[in-house]
């Protein structure tokens, strides 16, 4: 059974960091992630019930998030949004109950290892396969034309991006090789590290996102400060060298498809929803389902869709999850490097979600849900190390 938990789990964690915003795997209509979801749940929730007993925490978690959506379902029925428009709003909520499978199963710091290491390898491998991409075209091995129509038809058209007609592409996934990265600083030194550092901030200067070297910048300066940041040993200062330089070049001497119209867009959003803001909605929103006119369903800015459907109560729930991610991340002490890397790789999706919509689906939220069952496991390992001190002192 645990060999059989452990291919479950692994498959799971693979498709998350590699699939993107989940349309890359799909099994006939239905999508892999789908499938696993749904296989997850049930797996968890056997063994709960096998076990008579289910963590207080994990409950309360599961509880206010059915509520919450159960309520904004219904405010968005009352408010006449059509049945699809408030399902495409269920469903990327619903991966918080993927709590119940991440908390069963990472419950000791080999599988957190495991954790670590799945996120470390699948972020350095989408690096080398967009760098490799890349190559491929700058040599003129690729074409571009073929190439595009391939991948909107044959693998993903929701999931990727082009930057103008040179090759450069955004893809969802992407997401979780700047978060790879993190980890992979934060990791022990070795030869392999810094080759894996080097490699990985290539490919995400060659993205031509511009949201995520800002804020991987911004959440190192606003975690250490910018006087410590000044404090970095040589390597760091090198790193961050190639990063700005590299970064300015990039943006300055390629093509990377007009960001006004992103922008304009972006802009336009804003303007709707303070059209559409009234006395109720600014309290608890319009419901699941009501978007505005230029964005039927999800809008780009991540918290400007929730101000909008579920107004400052959602925007406080969002803020009142943060609050416990931050207090569960600062209990305790131990395996500080591991604790760091994804303290550091949630806030950065959380300020990514300024711009883009990541912290409000599965790409998000499993990384949320994942951290969280990091941080239980490791303060129960934190509590238990205490106890086992207590003891000893005890005895002598």
């Amino acid at each position: 059974m645990r060999s059989l938990l452990k291919i479950v789990f692994s498959i799971t964690l693979l498709e998350l960091f590699l699939g993107g915003g989940g349309r890359v795997f799909e099994v006939g209509s239905i999508t892999l992630r789908i499938l696993l979801f749904s296989l997850n749940i049930f797996i968890a929730a056997t063994l709960y019930i096998y076990r008579e007993t289910i963590p207080i925490k994990v409950l309360s978690l599961l509880i206010i998030s059915f509520s919450a959506i159960l309520f904004y379902s219904i405010l968005g029925w009352f408010n006449e949004a059509t049945f699809p428009f408030v399902l495409e709003d269920i469903k990327p909520l619903s991966y918080f109950f993927s709590i119940l499978f991440f908390s069963y199963y990472i419950d000791s710091i080999n599988r957190v290892h495991l954790v670590v290491s799945i996120i470390k390898k699948t972020s350095l491998f989408m690096a080398v396969c967009y760098i490799s991409i890349q190559s491929l075209f700058y040599f003129g091995k690729l074409d571009f034309i073929p190439f595009y129509h391939y991948i909107n038809t044959k693998v993903s058209a929701s999931d990727f991006f082009f930057r103008g007609t040179e090759g450069l592409f955004f893809y969802k996934g992407f997401l979780y090789m700047v978060v790879g990265l993190i980890f992979w600083i934060h990791a022990d030194n070795s030869r392999r590290k810094a080759i894996s550092i080097l490699i990985i901030m290539t490919a995400m200067i060659l993205t031509g996102t511009r949201g995520f070297i800002l804020m991987f910048g911004f959440v190192y300066a606003l975690f250490y400060g910018i006087p410590l940041l000044m404090k970095l040993r040589l390597k760091a200062i090198i790193l961050a060298i190639i990063l700005i330089s590299g970064s300015t070049y990039f943006f300055r001497n390629m093509d990377i498809g007009n960001k006004a119209i992103s922008d304009s867009v972006r802009v336009q959003q804003v303007i709707q929803v303070i059209e559409r803001i009234n006395p109720v909605s600014f309290f608890i929103g319009h419901g699941f389902g009501k978007g505005v006119p230029i964005r039927d369903v999800h809008m780009e800015i991540g918290y400007l869709e929730v101000f909008h459907k579920q107004g400052m109560l959602g925007i406080a729930l969002w803020a009142a999850f943060f609050l416990l991610l931050y207090t569960e991340y600062a209990n305790a002490k131990n395996y500080l490097a591991i604790r760091k890397s994804f303290f550091l790789g949630i806030s950065f999706v959380a300020l990514l979600s300024f711009t883009n919509p990541f912290f409000n689906n599965p790409i998000g939220i499993s990384l949320f849900m994942i951290a969280l069952s990091v941080f239980w496991a490791l303060n129960r390992l934190s509590d238990k190390e205490d106890i086992n001190d207590f003891n000893i002192k005890q005895r002598k």
